[in-house]
């Protein structure tokens, strides 16, 4: 906030996988302090309306003037933005594509028109924004939101990018091309460490009125749950909610099921998966990073999928992108020809598939 307020900054992106607290940082610690120096924040999720980023944003921006300027009186009544969203009604998406793309058009600039008649400076919190990345459609949007935000010659709209897909971060604002491109500076969201287990096992203490948790097995469970905290604050909900004061007693009881919660979705798509994808993913989940395209991979991929076709470089090639842009980012590439996951939480199930497999062939 104080590089913003100084001129030193004017977007920053945010990347972390999945249940990192991306979300809840910028809600809960940016957004408050935002709000307490004048600032007007809009808060988007672009998986909010994932077919139409422009109402997502508009909505938004209703959202933050409402709540934020209610002194304001008659404006949002009678703005251009609500009449836009109303003339729209529910029916968007039964709209043919061309008068889409004008009703979406329109939109947006209502809602550009509304942020600039405010006085405030606006900061955009934009979450999942890698999502913009997925469908050429949303071009134009992109287009008109990055002109919006960087064409300027006051510093009033700044703006924080979050994201839980490296690939859909390199195609916004990485890659020569993209729409996005040296538009932002990048700042890794580190993983919560010991300090967050202690600052829950103390919440854990007050609410329990004194119970403690041995933290040295604490610290053991949140990262056997890959350091995700929302898991870990889960085990602990549940166990306050059961009256549970042990640490490994909580975990049989609970971590099997949260964890099986997450994995469902996981597995609903490993299942959707195509059978070449599913190897690639097992050979990575074994360390297997480099020389996708070596007679001693595909052999291996062969070993996994029999009907593959070593021959076809085309198979390979085709899952790697199948599996970079998949709903679940499942991979990116770290550098050139290095393959990872990008969610910890994938790699472990991912593993797990692999242990089934080596069962079931034993």
């Amino acid at each position: 906030m104080k590089s913003f307020r100084e001129g030193l900054a004017e977007r920053v992106t945010i990347f972390a996988p999945r249940r990192r607290g991306k979300t809840e940082f910028v809600q809960r610690d940016i957004a408050p302090m935002a709000k307490a120096q004048g600032i007007l924040v809009v808060y988007v999720d672009f998986w909010r309306d994932k077919a139409s980023p422009a109402t997502a944003l508009a909505t938004a921006v209703m959202t933050a003037r409402r709540e934020q300027e209610s002194w304001f009186k008659g404006l949002l009544s009678n703005s251009n933005l609500k009449a836009s969203l109303n003339l729209l009604g529910g029916n968007l998406a039964l709209e043919v594509s061309q008068q889409k793309k004008h009703a979406e058009k329109k939109i947006v600039e209502a809602a550009f028109d509304e942020l600039e008649s405010t006085d405030k400076p606006v900061l955009f919190l934009l979450d999942e924004v890698q999502h913009l990345a997925t469908d050429p459609d949303f071009s134009d949007f992109t287009a008109a939101l990055r002109s919006f935000m960087t064409a300027r010659s006051d510093h009033k709209v700044k703006g924080i990018f979050t994201g839980s897909s490296q690939e859909g971060l390199a195609q916004l604002f990485k890659r020569t091309k993209a729409p996005f491109y040296n538009a932002s500076s990048t700042i890794e969201f580190p993983d919560l460490d010991e300090a967050f287990v202690t600052f829950e096992l103390d919440v854990f203490s007050r609410v329990t009125g004194g119970a403690r948790l041995d933290e040295t097995k604490a610290n053991e469970v949140f990262k056997a749950m890959a350091r995700a905290p929302g898991r870990f604050t889960d085990l602990l909900k549940r166990m306050v909610l059961e009256e549970i004061h042990d640490i490994d007693e909580g975990v049989t009881r609970f971590s099997d099921a949260i964890i099986e919660e997450d994995n469902q979705q996981f597995m609903t798509l490993w299942e959707s998966m195509h059978p070449m994808d599913k190897a690639l993913l097992i050979m990575i989940s074994r360390g297997e990073h480099t020389g996708l395209y070596s007679d001693e991979y595909k052999a291996k991929l062969k070993a996994l999928w029999p009907e593959f076709d070593p021959a076809k470089n085309s198979a390979v090639q085709n899952a790697v992108n199948r599996l970079k842009n998949h709903p679940v980012n499942a991979i990116f590439s770290s550098e050139h020809g290095v393959w990872r996951f990008a969610d910890p939480a994938f790699e472990h199930f991912v593993e797990s598939q692999d242990n089934y497999l080596d069962e079931t062939a034993s």
